[in-house]
Parts: structure tokens; C-alpha cells; sequence
């Protein structure tokens, strides 16, 4: 898989990524046998790594993309990783990044650095035996990542028209990052809408809470932040059991309708890293039921508080009580670690009808699974949804954004690198649909 990392948040996210599969191949405690470990890693290894430099450390199988070459610098000195990425694999200049516009990004920029970036992505997948797509990084709050990102998918699909594409785009806090962090985020989302086969998105308020929730962690980070994001794709996109699970594969599971292409994930248990030796590992069912959880609807618009934030509770609750699930289009479920006779994987919580609409006559539901340990934890869940409930972030910043263009807010920053009015309006409109299609999914149960 083919990494391209826009952007600071893109190259940042990637470098912890990328620190991640190096941490979780060479942990040493795997649970499985020689064998099995042995044919893990050189499966991680042909995904995430091209080659070995002098110096005995991989080459990641990435290309960076940035408008400023501070943060790429950083990530490309990393002495300390078992590591690097090659030089020649940078495409950057220094002209002070696209100034939180996405419009300097998509129009000038990206003009600037677009063919070096077709360029270097030929050569990088000629010289691969067999390729399983592309995996695109970046944040829509800001230029680089939003406006460079949103045209390079133009040209990948252009050029690469059955290759998978999957995008990880990084959500602004919603009381703002910067001034024009909503305009670039729906242009963003449009493009990218049907442009990939589906989108992950991360909410950063969401990555904060749980590193001040579930992690103890009072003074968190942009670095504690993307270490949850990074083992949440890992758990998706790590071998597994399945043989068949290619990219192409997790795309027809998770992305099984056109109209519906973005997705979350969410992941259990997180626990901080000076207590994960003296935390008990509870059965498999707590924590599917707990994953479960966070598909419920909250019963209240301002409601912040949801599942992903607590504990899993060993003991299910003895109040009888009604919730509403959010309708799902898909769910695919992997777990990781050893399952024994007394403890084993029950799938009934997540195969209810009532989660699913009844118009989808496909199996909604798929379970992957690998009996290797994760980043040295005996059992670690990820559960990838493509539900209703990822309406309300982008209703959120469409409805931001419509309030600073009725005010014709900041628009002449964008009208001055070649962006018009009708640009915007089909942006809002396309993701107003996209709203819309969320918000129209039914379950089973009619809720």
C-alpha cells in the first residue's frame, strides 16, 4: 500500500503510522508460533515497507507531500526510528505553505508539485510486484492537505482509474482551528466524496477526549492524538487470518453502496501505557458489546459524552432500557488476540437486524480476525462503520460554512486564486446530498 502524506498533519500522522508497524513487528511477545510471526511480519513488511538502506532500516513505502519543508524535515531526521523514508520520495518547497486556503492549495500549489507527485508515484508502483492501492493522509482545516490532497485524487483517479484509493482525513475541532477551517473541509469532502473508495474520517475532538478520558493523559498532544489514529488504521489494515483480505476486499465489504463512503472506526480497549501491565483483560463479549454501544444515537443533540469515551464494563447493565442504534450500511469487525473455549468471539450483538435497513440484502456484517498479539496487547478490537450517524459532522461544518458564505465571509481569499461562487454551491450541494442519503437510513425497527 502506497502512502501519500499531505501536508503537516499528513506527514506527522504518517511518521507515527509508519513508528507503529515498525513497533508492532517487533514486539516480542506475539502469542503465536515461529512460523505464524515469521509469515505476519514479511506480509507487514511487503505492505508497508520498500527495501533496506545501508544502514539495515526499511524504507517506508511512502511519498511526502508538503508546501513548507519544516514539518518534513522533522519526520525525515528521525534518528531514532528502525526506519526512513527516502529522499527522493519528498516533494516540497518553501514558499510558506498555502496559507490555510484551499483554494491557494488546489489552484497554485498544487500546480507547482503535481507532476513531481505523479511522477515519483510511477516509480513507486512500477517497481512493485503487485500493488494494493493507495492510502492518502491529511487534514481538511488547513491548505496544503485540503487543497494539494483534493486535486492530487483528481489525477490519481484519473490515472489509476481501478486502483483502491482510501483516504484518512483529519476533522477540525469545531470551535475552530482556523478562521477558513469549514470552507476548506466541505470542498475538501466534495472532492473526495466520490473520488476514493471510501474515506476514514477522524474527529480531532473526538481523538482529544479519549486521550484526556481514557488515557489519563492532562496534557495531550497533537503526537498522543495521532497515536490513537495510527493504531486504529493499523488494526484495521494489519494481516490477518483472512487470505483473501486484500484492499480490494475491505472496499466491498465496508463501501458496499456508492452513495455511502465514508466511514469511522471505532476501537477497544485503550488503556495508558503505564498501567497496561496491571490493567485485566476482560472476554471478548465485553468489549463487543461495548463496541456495540457506540453505535447508539445520542438521545441528545448537545450529548458528548458516548461509549468511545468510557471503560468497557464487565458486567452488563441490569436497567432494562430502549436505545436507539444507528442505522448501519456496513460493519466489519476485527479482532486481535487469542480467543480460548471458555472465552470465545460471540458475533450475535453486531449481527442484529435492527442495526441494518432493510433494503440491504448483502451480508452488512464481517468479521476478521488474527491471533497474534497487537502492539503487545492481548486483545484489541477495531470496529469500521459506515452508519447514519456520520451525518452530523459534516452537517455540522456544512451548516458553519453556509453561515460564513450567506455573509460572504473570507470568500474573496478564495476568489482571488480562481475559486467562484458556483464552486462553493456545488460543494454544498454535493454534500448536502451526501447528508441527506445518512440522514434517510432506516433500520429495520424504523429507528
Amino acid at each position: 500500500m502506497l502512502t501519500l502524506q499531505f501536508g503537516q498533519c499528513g506527514n506527522q500522522l504518517g511518521c507515527d503510522l509508519f513508528s507503529k508497524v515498525s513497533s508492532d513487528i517487533g514486539s516480542s511477545s506475539t502469542g503465536i508460533s515461529y512460523g505464524a510471526n515469521y509469515e505476519y511480519t514479511e506480509n507487514t513488511i511487503e505492505k508497508w515497507f520498500d527495501g533496506i538502506a545501508e544502514c539495515g532500516r526499511h524504507f517506508a513505502k511512502a511519498i511526502l507531500i508538503d508546501s513548507e519543508e519544516k514539518v518534513v524535515n522533522k519526520v525525515c531526521k528521525n534518528t531514532n526510528a528502525s526506519w526512513l523514508y527516502r529522499t527522493s520520495n519528498v516533494v516540497c518547497q518553501s514558499d510558506g505553505g498555502s496559507a490555510n486556503n484551499w483554494a491557494y492549495g488546489y489552484t497554485i500549489n498544487s500546480r507547482r508539485l503535481s507532476n513531481t507527485v505523479l511522477k515519483v508515484t510511477r516509480q513507486e508502483i512500477e517497481k512493485l510486484d503487485r500493488s494494493q492501492g493507495f492510502l492518502l493522509l491529511l487534514s481538511s482545516a488547513g491548505g496544503t492537505g485540503s487543497g494539494i490532497g483534493s486535486h492530487m485524487v483528481e489525477l490519481l483517479r484519473e490515472e489509476y482509474e481501478t486502483e483502491p484509493i482510501i483516504a484518512t482525513i483529519v476533522l477540525p475541532f469545531t470551535f475552530g482551528e482556523v478562521c477558513t477551517q469549514n470552507y476548506n473541509t466541505i470542498l475538501t469532502l466534495a472532492k473526495f466524496s466520490d473520488r476514493v473508495d471510501f474515506s476514514v474520517l477522524i474527529e480531532n475532538e473526538q481523538m482529544y477526549s479519549m486521550c484526556t478520558n481514557l488515557l489519563k493523559n492532562s496534557n495531550t498532544t497533537l503526537h498522543d492524538m495521532n497515536s490513537i489514529i495510527s493504531e486504529n488504521l493499523l488494526a484495521v489494515f494489519q494481516p490477518n487470518n483472512n487470505a483473501r483480505c486484500n484492499t480490494n476486499f475491505l472496499i466491498s465489504k465496508i463501501a458496499t453502496h456508492p452513495n455511502f463512503r465514508f466511514v469511522t472506526v471505532k476501537s477497544t480497549p485503550h488503556t495508558p501505557i503505564t498501567s497496561l501491565q496491571y490493567e485485566s483483560t476482560h472476554k471478548w463479549e465485553v468489549y463487543i458489546r461495548h463496541l456495540k454501544q457506540t453505535l447508539r444515537v445520542p438521545k441528545l443533540e448537545v450529548e458528548l459524552t458516548n461509549a468511545q469515551l468510557k471503560i468497557p464494563n464487565p458486567m452488563p447493565s441490569k436497567t432494562v432500557m430502549s436505545h436507539i442504534y444507528s442505522p448501519c450500511v456496513s460493519n466489519v469487525l476485527v479482532t486481535r488476540g487469542r480467543f480460548v473455549e471458555n472465552d470465545v468471539i460471540a458475533l450475535e450483538d453486531l449481527q442484529k437486524k435492527h442495526l441494518y435497513p432493510e433494503w440491504i440484502t448483502l451480508d452488512s456484517f464481517t468479521h476478521l480476525h488474527q491471533e497474534r498479539r497487537f502492539l503487545n496487547r492481548d486483545k484489541f478490537l477495531a470496529l469500521v462503520s459506515n452508519n447514519s450517524e456520520i451525518h452530523r459532522p459534516l452537517d455540522l461544518y456544512l451548516d458553519k460554512a453556509w453561515d460564513s458564505y450567506k455573509c460572504a465571509a473570507f470568500l474573496h481569499q478564495y476568489k482571488q486564486f480562481g475559486l467562484e461562487e458556483d464552486d462553493f454551491l456545488q460543494a454544498f450541494a454535493k454534500m448536502e446530498n451526501v447528508v441527506q442519503e445518512y440522514k434517510n437510513l432506516k433500520s429495520h425497527n424504523g429507528n
